[in-house]
């Protein structure tokens, strides 16, 4: 069975019948024209001129016309590249800062002085640009092996979203979902005995921009973050709004993969996961970690604003939402709380907390 045609191949199918642009260089073997994958050179982790025009394009003036030049768009990627003396942890949570509010100097066009920029188009998610790309290689000079090959990557405006590893059952791989787990680690140079042994081995670079890590082998498929250990990948069970789930199953059949692709790859639905249901918070034994919705707490939270937005009454607007005891009732809130204040018509609800 090919790891490609059972896991790689269905999934970017599926992406490109959602609206991302894919980029399929086959299955197996090694990179060596980094222009199939939109970039100059295999040392570049951002598409530079996607990056470039896709920034450009949702950043206009009133009367429509772009207004960040080229130097201000080369200052955005210094922005997002340039992390010192950072952890990998602390870098991702200073560019998701950028996701939700990055400036510049100047509009030189209306002269307004530290004006917002916009890098990722959250209210008209279609002015995005989305790419999906396989075998993606990343250059490691000085590290134990010279390249780093994740199976798929997902990109936003030229900048990696999604670091999916795809595995299949073999004679050497009884748990397909663990090795996939341990590549995901070693790309990002985090594996534990060599980072005791002083080896590099991966591109932590790769997730500055990181929101979701993926393990699949097709009928499993789980998605975690870069702090998540390998108990802390979890499935997403459930396609919203309805719409969604009349979709064509690239291998005729509905294994988790595609659900998750359906239910948590959209690219709508994954830009409103960046903007309203990711947030880094200091565990009870001091670690500070970075968290994604889970699809119950997506999905509760949703319909608590489409309730709000739609009730005509006060009993129509309100409602119990029943969780089980750790099922993250209060990051379900949160959740709630971000999407009120990212939804325009609803910024004048007032959120009371109540502390038993």
């Amino acid at each position: 069975m090919s790891e490609y045609l059972h896991v790689e191949k269905p999934f970017l199918d599926q992406l490109s019948a959602l609206g991302w642009e894919v980029i399929d260089q086959g299955q197996g073997f090694i990179p060596f024209d980094p222009s199939r994958s939109l970039r100059s050179g295999f040392r570049e982790w951002i598409l530079p001129e996607v990056f470039r025009d896709a920034i450009r394009s949702i950043n206009l003036t009133p009367e429509g016309k772009p207004w960040l030049t080229d130097r201000q768009l080369d200052d955005l990627r210094d922005q997002i590249l340039r992390q010192p003396h950072l952890t990998l942890l602390e870098a991702n949570e200073a560019v998701q800062s950028l996701f939700l509010k990055a400036q510049v100097d100047v509009n030189e066009v209306t002269g307004e002085p530290d004006p917002v920029v916009q890098l990722i188009d959250f209210a008209h998610p279609e002015r995005n640009r989305f790419h999906a790309i396989n075998q993606f290689r990343v250059d490691t000079p000085g590290c134990v092996k010279k390249f780093i090959i994740p199976d798929i990557v997902l990109f936003v405006n030229g900048m990696p979203l999604v670091v999916i590893e795809a595995k299949i059952g073999d004679p050497n791989t009884s748990n397909p979902l663990h090795a996939a787990y341990e590549q995901l680690l070693r790309y990002r140079n985090g594996r534990p005995e060599t980072v005791k042994a002083g080896l590099r081995e991966g591109e932590p670079r790769l997730f500055y921009t990181n929101l979701l890590l993926v393990r699949t082998c097709g009928e499993k498929a789980e998605f975690g973050t870069i702090t998540s250990g390998h108990e802390h990948f979890f499935a997403w069970k459930d396609i919203r709004p309805e719409s969604n789930r009349n979709y064509t199953l690239p291998l005729g059949v509905e294994r988790e993969q595609e659900k998750l692709i359906q239910g948590l790859l959209i690219p709508a639905t994954l830009l409103d996961v960046l903007r309203t249901s990711t947030v880094f918070i200091d565990t009870d034994a001091g670690r500070r970690i970075k968290v994604v919705c889970r699809y119950q707490q997506y999905r509760a939270s949703r319909k608590i604003i489409k309730r709000l937005r739609v009730g005509q009454t006060p009993e129509a607007r309100s409602g119990v939402v029943w969780h089980t005891q750790g099922s993250g009732k209060s990051l379900t809130m949160v959740f709630v709380a971000r999407m009120l204040r990212a939804a325009a018509d609803l910024q004048d609800f007032k959120i009371l907390l109540v502390s038993c």
